[in-house]
């Protein structure tokens, strides 16, 4: 089969790794690149950036290959597209539809004719010059062969493959060189196979990624297999329930590091496998049924983070936030959440949801983050899935197999490397909240309130209602909301929960209730705007649903805790054309002519306690030197001075100061104008 695709990709060169512990924060500019050949994996960035889609993509379906033709497949499409992608591997039975993806605009892939190949053995030969030779494996004495073949495969540029493969291409005139025959080991258990791969080959491994992938007949033959090609990652499977298997697990992340490595794929449990990745810091991205990750890597590169509507004022209500689950999972925002999102389209945008996903979409799919953002109605609101860049359990509060309960991330400077690599991905995605499962210590949220400095709050589950699942404010300003109802699964539950809070609580003062919501159980957009409005009728005046970004500044505001009263309705700018500078999206910026002599006057429109500002600035060009002076004043006539800046490499000024009372908010800006993106201000109204 062929695709005709035309595309064009956008990377970050420069890292955007927040300092941990540094208050006034300044953040090395993500220089826009187009990469027309290889890959971009700069430091600090978690998974590699692959290059634009030739304009022809070669195209083949996985229901016509074999097992173990799907694992020499995947090989050759890593192999191929690390130098510019050009394979597509296409299944027809994807839950959004088969063409869907590619024919998104996002996506840019522009999907239009598919043609069968007459024999799927000429992919192959069309690329034989572009891979060094095979690695020979017999998966009868154990599955986990094709994982051992594949990773010592990705090391050498080689193809895994089986004799009976082999045998079939020497038929068909193709002569490929032996690099190494693993049919005579006598391993069986995967103990011995993955401590066979740690001692002889993980030396030769890259460190950044490591993929668990289940090598059974049924199992994950074809998943994400392509970025470990690509890279050459270590591609394991190990069951974390099995503590002999679990120590092996453990040797290969005691050499990875907290805020540079991710996990790609799943475990063989849940809790257990993402349990053993957090004692290291190491987050997992699920994508065990996500694919073609070395084409959708190459799709669009600039992420277009939405405008924010202004929140509403503060009265005294019940605010309620929900949020939907599993963005975090990868191969969720490729398959079921596409297709629920794009149904229930006519529902959304009527009550107001948040929708988790995942931030380290920025690189293995720019395009499809950008599809929900830019289809998203002004009350779609999105937060990173647990618990921030890749999904991590800090505290585990449910005891399971191979998964007792306790504290797993211990270390600070594990989770100092966790939650800076997280902030990073905040910056790139434009995600404001976090939703942590399932809790977090004191030392983990510290790390949180210091490192993620983008964050306006963040959630703790609260799974059998566990005592020591607590709210709490961190540093002075990030609330950590323990959830009422983690994963509510139908619409009684909800309902009921909601009213019985409603009927016990007075209106005296605002109040605050967070839920998750199942998404694969009944409570899509439909049903709960049915719910929302039977709600409204029986308590009128009395409730409202927010986005969760304004959940999080309702409750600062209400607390007297700094929010950004830049997200307050009664904000204005002038001159009124520099709006854009205050809608909530960096993405979105002046026409770089614009008059830079004219200052940028923000009205809070009345006094408050100023103590922090945040400049972004645009990632569309390099930064060029810059200076700027920022002012406060009361009344417009007599200005403070509370800060100035000369610099040529920032990307975003994040600054803190004793605070000011002042309505107004002023900004000399010199050399900064064009480049700016957006503006916040933080504190507190008197």
């Amino acid at each position: 089969m062929r695709l005709t695709i035309v595309t064009t990709s956008i990377v970050f060169s420069a890292t955007l790794m927040a300092e941990p512990n540094h208050p006034n924060l300044a953040v090395s500019c993500p220089t826009a690149e187009v990469i027309t050949t290889g890959i971009a994996w700069p430091r600090g960035q978690a998974l590699p950036i692959f290059a634009t889609p030739a304009s022809t993509l070669d195209a083949i379906s996985i229901r016509d290959l074999s097992p173990d033709e799907r694992i020499t497949f995947s090989a050759l499409q890593g192999q191929v597209n690390r130098k510019q992608p050009r394979i597509f591997l296409i299944d027809p039975r994807a839950e959004e539809g088969v063409n869907t993806w590619p024919d998104t605009d996002s996506i840019n892939l522009g999907l239009r004719k598919v043609f069968s190949r007459r024999n799927r053995f000429d992919l192959i030969a069309r690329y034989a010059s572009e891979f060094e030779g095979v690695i020979l494996y017999d998966p009868s004495r154990s599955d986990h062969y094709r994982n051992l073949a594949g990773t010592i495969a990705g090391t050498r540029r080689a193809l895994p493959m089986t004799r009976e493969i082999y045998d079939g291409l020497t038929g068909s005139g193709m002569k490929l060189k032996v690099l190494l025959d693993l049919t005579s080991l006598q391993l069986k258990s995967p103990v011995e196979i993955y401590n066979h791969l740690y001692e002889h080959y993980w030396v030769a491994c890259e460190k950044r990624v490591i993929l668990s992938a289940r090598p059974d007949p049924r199992g994950d033959l074809h998943h994400t297999r392509d970025i470990a090609s690509a890279v050459g990652a270590a591609v394991i499977w190990l069951d974390c329930r099995i503590p002999a298997e679990r120590d092996v697990m453990r040797r290969f992340y005691g050499d990875m590091k907290a805020g540079e490595a991710i996990a790609l794929g799943w475990h063989a449990s849940e809790r257990s496998g993402v349990t053993t990745a957090s004692e290291f810091g190491i987050g997992t991205m699920p994508s065990d049924f996500f694919m073609n990750g070395s084409v959708y890597s190459g799709s669009p590169g600039r992420i277009e983070i939405p405008p924010v509507p202004k929140r509403p004022e503060l009265e005294n209500k019940t605010y309620v936030a929900l949020f939907i689950s599993d963005g975090d999972n990868i191969q969720y925002t490729q398959h079921a959440m596409r297709r629920v999102w794009d149904s229930q389209k006519e529902h959304r945008g009527k009550t107001a949801l948040t929708w988790t996903i995942a931030p380290g979409l920025v690189d293995i799919a720019p395009g499809i983050l950008n599809y929900y953002y830019t289809t998203a109605t002004p009350l779609d609101a999105f937060a990173t899935g647990p618990s921030g860049m890749g999904y991590m359990m800090p505290m585990n509060t449910l005891s399971e197999p191979g998964a007792p309960v306790g504290v797993y991330t211990k270390e600070p400077r594990q989770m100092d490397g966790y939650t800076s690599l997280t902030e990073n991905y905040l910056q790139r995605s434009g995600l404001r909240v976090v939703t942590i499962w399932d809790n977090a210590s004191p030392m983990q949220r510290h790390s949180y309130a210091t490192n993620c400095r983008s964050l306006y709050g963040a959630t703790v589950q609260n799974f059998k209602d566990v005592p020591s699942v607590q709210g709490s404010v961190e540093a002075d300003r990030l609330r950590f909301d323990k959830l009422t109802i983690p994963y509510a699964s139908t619409y009684e539950h909800l309902d009921r929960t909601l009213r019985s809070h409603l009927q016990r609580t007075s209106s005296r003062k605002p109040r605050f209730l967070s839920f998750q919501i199942n998404i694969w159980k009944e409570l899509k957009p439909d049903r709960i705007n049915v719910l929302a409005a039977n709600i409204h009728k029986d308590f009128p005046g009395e409730i409202e649903f927010v986005r969760a970004d304004h959940y999080f500044n309702l409750y600062n505001e209400a607390h007297n805790l700094p929010g950004n009263l830049v997200t307050s309705a009664g904000t204005t700018i002038s001159p009124a054309q520099y709006s854009l500078l205050i809608d909530g999206s960096p993405s979105t910026s002046l026409n770089p002519s614009t008059n830079s002599h004219q200052p940028i006057v923000i009205d809070l429109s009345e006094s408050a306690s100023i103590s922090r500002y945040r400049i972004h600035r645009s990632q569309t060009s390099p930064p060029v030197k810059v200076s700027y002076k920022v002012e406060t004043s009361k009344d417009l006539v007599e200005w403070q001075v509370i800060d100035g800046k000369e610099s040529h490499d920032e990307f975003l000024f994040d600054i803190e100061f004793p605070p000011v009372s002042a309505r107004y908010f002023r900004i000399q800006s010199g050399s900064l104008l064009p480049s700016i993106s957006e503006i916040e201000i933080f504190g507190v109204r008197k």
